[in-house]
């Protein structure tokens, strides 16, 4: 089945794995407002696996929450989930840039 969601400027997608290189990240932010400081923060019995550049994974082995002061909390099921950030295009300047929040 596949489940997706929208919070703010991510997008999250359950997937069917992890890539295997990756290693858990000490941390439950999966992003970070460049103009506020606020945070989206997973809150339950997560793993969180960062690569250097690229994608995001987390590992939900329960259920988890995923909040953000200005974003409506999000309930999370159980698997496996890869969030993507938000990019715009401007045609005019021929640049890509990723939104911020």
């Amino acid at each position: 089945m596949v489940w997706i969601a929208r919070h703010g400027d991510l997008l999250i997608r359950n997937t069917k794995e992890i890539p295997s290189n990756l290693k858990p990240a000490n941390t439950i932010t999966i992003a970070e407002g460049e103009k506020t400081g606020h945070k989206h923060q997973l809150c339950g019995n997560v793993t969180v696996y960062k690569q250097e550049l690229g994608s995001l994974y987390f590992k939900v082995k329960t259920s988890a929450e995923l909040v953000h002061q200005e974003h409506k909390t999000i309930r999370i099921p159980e698997g496996m989930y890869r969030v993507e950030q938000e990019r715009e295009f401007n045609p005019f300047e021929n640049v890509r840039r990723v939104v911020l929040d």
